[in-house]
């Protein structure tokens, strides 16, 4: 079967494509808010400081919640916990910008509550792949697909708030993100195979009900399943170098365009690589998969920061692209074989905690390396850590992999 018509077979699988493209509306409400609060609040306050400081807690208090969210999710199912969520957020972002010209404390609060409230639309989108497509290459595809999605999403959020911002207000990108959190999510869980997650209290409630000591693994003591939240800090961290390295280069080369250019060639060859990832039958375990794809990932990392100049650093960031999705995407076939569905969320969410911390991590240590060396060398010295990581988890990783 061919590539198109693989993933065309996914999308036709019954209610998949209205749940994956009502997902992706929710998620556009992530990829525009975080850009959307820094210029409303640069406007409003006059200070980037202020602007990336709320940012910045806004980010941490959703990472945070993550495990939070998700594990709320598959105890209550989708609909009732996504509304809540979407509606919570939503009021948070208008909060902050009709409160732009507060104190910082203010700011500092209502982040909290944007950040907390944040919906897990790619989690909850990556269970109804699981629940929707059996086991194998068109789970693989639609996986990758959502891998894709999430690039593209992250490419075009940004480009049209900062057009909304200029055309319109940058307030007007602020609603736009807060419309598109409560439209996706209402959307999502209309949707008949989100409906179908229903959370897993009422099983506990028929296995009490029968004398049955219910049964709700954390993920995190599902067998194997920790060595993989540990390696997806890995990726994440890439993620970060490569955020902060791009306008770096680019200072050095005195072409600012070229840092967008970098992070655009990274975002599209990330997107390609997740579907080609999808449309190949690979024998080797995914842990096995995961190491190897890691690992390239770090080599041509550090290879870009070593060769130096913008053609290395073009074809770098194309090549660290193109393994990004891939690891991203055998993480989460990795979550969905080791844990039990009632906690598949959870496992996803904990898969995304480390992927964000990773990458928060990776662009301090980035930054902080850049105050005594040049951007490419910090770039070789940045890979580093993870190579560190890889080699700490490794040893499990392949003691417990499986097909």
């Amino acid at each position: 079967m061919s590539t198109e018509l693989s993933y065309r077979a996914v999308l036709r699988t019954q209610h998949v494509a209205r749940s994956f493209l009502s997902s992706i509306v929710g998620r556009l409400s992530l990829a525009t808010s975080g850009l959307a609060l820094v210029l409303l609040l640069e406007r409003s306050t006059g200070s980037f400081a202020i602007a990336g400081a709320v940012t910045a807690v806004l980010g941490i208090a959703s990472v945070a919640a993550t495990p939070w969210r998700a594990r709320l999710i598959d105890r209550r199912g989708q609909a009732v916990v996504l509304t809540a969520l979407s509606l919570g957020h939503a009021a948070s972002l208008v909060a902050l910008g009709l409160s732009s010209h507060a104190g910082l404390p203010i700011l500092l609060c209502l982040s909290v509550l944007a950040g907390a409230s944040a919906p897990p639309f790619a989690a909850t989108m990556r269970v109804l792949w699981s629940a929707a497509l059996p086991p194998g290459g068109l789970r693989t595809r639609g996986l990758s697909l959502d891998a894709v999605a999430g690039e593209v999403t992250f490419a075009v959020g940004p480009l049209v708030t900062a057009l909304l911002a200029v055309i319109v207000d940058p307030l007007a990108s602020l609603l736009l993100s807060a419309g598109c959190a409560v439209v996706g999510a209402a959307l999502f869980v209309a949707s008949p195979l989100s409906r179908r997650q229903r959370g897993s209290r009422n099983a506990e409630h028929a296995e009490r009900a029968e004398h049955a000591a219910p049964i709700t693994p954390s993920p995190l003591r599902s067998r194997g399943f920790p060595p993989v939240v540990f390696a997806m800090l890995v990726p994440g961290m890439v993620l970060g170098f490569m955020e902060i390295a791009a306008p770096a280069l680019a200072a050095v080369q005195s072409d600012m365009l070229l840092s967008g250019v970098l992070l655009a060639v990274f975002a599209g060859a990330s997107g390609i690589g997740g579907l080609l990832y999808g449309s190949m039958q690979l024998r080797p375990v995914r842990e096995r998969q995961m190491l190897v794809l890691a690992l390239a990932l770090l080599v041509i990392t550090a290879a870009t920061g070593l060769v130096g100049g913008t053609i290395a650093a073009l074809i770098g960031f194309a090549l660290s692209g193109l393994c990004l999705a891939p690891v991203l995407i055998v993480g989460y076939l990795a979550a969905d074989a080791r844990t039990a569905p009632r906690v598949h969320t959870e496992a996803n969410g904990w898969i995304d905690t480390a992927v964000n911390l990773g990458a928060a991590l990776g662009a301090a240590l980035f930054g902080a390396l850049t105050s005594t060396a040049a951007p490419g060398h910090a770039l070789a010295i940045s890979a580093i850590i993870p190579a560190v990581v890889i080699a700490i988890c490794a040893p499990f990783l392949l003691r417990t992999a499986h097909p």
